[in-house]
């Protein structure tokens, strides 16, 4: 199936330009551009806020789904966003991201009001106890549930939802270190590990937490 990083490829084709170029264009080095393309790092808002403005729609390039342009200065394909009054609650994780990098939210039933200044249309919520994971305890509890922003650009000793090559899902602060990333717990129970950036599917950036004791 075509990735976020081969339809970059597919815009960056349409445009005519080299990944040189395109990288220039963007403000950004040609490493960190040709690691997008390959899918080896997930695209950050600042990127993707500049495909959006140079007319290309953010609908298509996450999910392939309708035109990959929309003309004039609206965006046709947002009304197939979720209502931004709310955002979906996640449950069965392996299943809503198996072969994706973004939620299936067509599927999800439950939602729960969208927070104060999370304009992210991609937004979601999961309950921590669904991804059977206690790396983060006891800073978090397993009722307890995050909020998670895929457009949100991800630094250093950020809190992120990640999922591996091999196909786990899991709940960790990110440290960039060179050409690895730092996969850290808060249960001293889990050790620290490090992977390299081409073991990583995606980052999603974790903005805030409901229902903390």
């Amino acid at each position: 199936p075509m990735t976020i990083g081969k339809r970059l490829k597919e815009i960056r084709k349409d445009l005519g330009f080299s990944q040189e170029k395109f990288a220039e264009e963007l403000s950004i080095h040609l490493r960190s551009y040709v690691s997008y393309e390959q899918g080896h790092r997930t695209l950050p808002q600042n990127v993707i806020i500049q495909i959006v403005q140079i007319g290309y729609s953010v609908h298509w390039l996450l999910t392939g789904e309708g035109k990959m342009k929309f003309s004039g200065m609206i965006n046709d394909d947002a009304r197939d966003y979720p209502k931004k009054a709310s955002i979906p609650l996640l449950t069965n994780i392996s299943l809503i991201f198996k072969n994706k990098n973004l939620p299936s939210l067509a599927n999800t039933v439950e939602s729960l009001p969208r927070p104060e200044g999370c304009d992210d249309p991609l937004a979601y919520a999961l309950r921590i106890k669904s991804l059977n994971d206690e790396g983060m305890m006891p800073f978090f509890h397993p009722e307890e549930i995050i909020i998670v922003s895929p457009m949100e650009t991800v630094m250093n000793n950020d809190k992120v939802i990640l999922k591996l090559k091999d196909g786990r899902i899991l709940f960790k602060v990110l440290q960039f270190k060179g050409d690895d990333i730092e996969l850290i717990s808060a249960n001293p129970q889990y050790p620290s590990t490090r992977i390299s950036t081409s073991d990583l599917v995606f980052a999603h950036k974790v903005i805030g937490s409901l229902g903390k004791k």
